[in-house]
């Protein structure tokens, strides 16, 4: 039994000083990052459960008063397309919806298109539809609305091409996702994402805004350019403008790959890939499986000068989280992330 506990004791001091010697390696990578203008925001490691390395640099916003700390918000850009799968998959299980049926079955005043796509073509970005017209309205510096996206919609007369027949990544799939399960539970899709999602998993911060730039700005990081100038785009769009912290996206993709939030069958449906060439997503990013382990697991997201991306990976041994979240895109949270993980040395 002595022996027992001195090995523990030896097992738990060398884990302690790894994670001493790899806070530091990485703290000392951040901030020469910082000190050369290539990053403001915030970032979070976990290896097997344990905080390695959480830290936050630069401002809240272009005004630079305010210092970020890890209780700041971001905008999730692509990543939150996630939670409008995830709800679909949620239903499915249930029995309230199949992915399998036409969009037209619970969205009744779409053109007659809406009879040919399925639930599985809108997440799987094989529907046809065409991107959203982001850049119509912004260039007017004119708000872009629910409104005007339906407008757009209901004014296609023909898909980009038959549905499955292609792929094609537009801001239409989760939208329309996430009035599918409007529709089936009789509720906003953010009170369904609040009482099914945040609340449940403990997503503690996460807020969902009806619009840009927000009405409430407590603990949110503004995005600004690299002259602190800050982003000026309008919208109002409802169920789309997710804002998390690190420690929600944390506790988010861990609870999913716990397949606590849907199951298995269900988490490897989303990382299905539409079968084409190219740079191809899942409604979940990028998931790698090997037989039944997911061994990593990737999604980046941007918006104006936000950007994020969350990497999960899994050795059969070890796991590993990285978050890096910024409000100054410099389009290297995907470079952070590797070096980070070549920093632990993690195969």
């Amino acid at each position: 039994m002595k022996h027992f506990f001195s090995t523990l004791l030896l097992v738990v001091i060398s884990t302690t000083f790894m994670n001493c010697k790899s806070h530091t390696s990485i703290d000392s990578y951040m901030k020469e990052l910082v000190a050369d203008g290539d990053f403001n925001g915030n970032v979070l490691v976990v290896l097997n459960g344990e905080e390695v390395y959480q830290n936050s640099f630069g401002f809240s916003d272009g005004s630079k008063t305010v210092k970020l700390t890890k209780d700041f918000r971001f905008d999730l850009g692509s990543v939150y397309k996630e939670f409008p799968a995830v709800s679909i998959m949620q239903l499915q299980e249930k029995g309230l919806l199949n992915v399998e049926h036409k969009i037209n079955k619970y969205l009744k005043d779409l053109p007659s298109w809406a009879s040919t796509i399925s639930i599985k073509n809108l997440l799987q970005y094989t529907s046809g539809l065409p991107e959203v017209e982001w850049d119509k309205y912004f260039e007017k510096n004119e708000r872009i609305t629910d409104e005007k996206i339906k407008e757009d919609l209901i004014d296609i007369e023909e898909l980009e091409f038959e549905p499955g027949a292609d792929y094609l990544y537009t801001n239409h799939s989760p939208m329309l996702l996430s009035q599918i399960v409007e529709k089936v539970t009789n509720q906003t899709f953010k009170v369904y994402v609040t009482q099914n999602l945040f609340i449940p998993f403990s997503l503690k911060d996460a807020v969902i805004h009806p619009e840009a730039p927000y009405l409430d700005k407590s603990l949110m990081a503004i995005p600004f350019n690299e002259n602190y100038e800050e982003d000026s785009y309008k919208v109002t769009i409802s169920g789309a403008i997710f804002s998390l912290t690190a420690n929600d996206l944390y506790n988010w993709i861990e609870n999913l790959h716990s397949y606590k939030i849907i199951n298995q069958e269900s988490i490897k449906f989303l990382s299905e890939e539409a079968d084409f060439f190219g740079n191809i997503q899942s409604p979940l990013g990028s998931v790698e499986w090997t037989k039944n382990r997911i061994i990593e697991h990737s999604h980046h997201g941007s918006a104006g000068n936000y950007e994020c991306i969350v990497r999960r990976f899994n050795n059969d041994k070890d796991v590993l989280t990285i978050i890096v979240q910024t409000n100054q895109k410099h389009e290297n949270v995907g470079d952070i992330s590797d070096e980070i993980k070549n920093i632990l040395k993690f195969n």
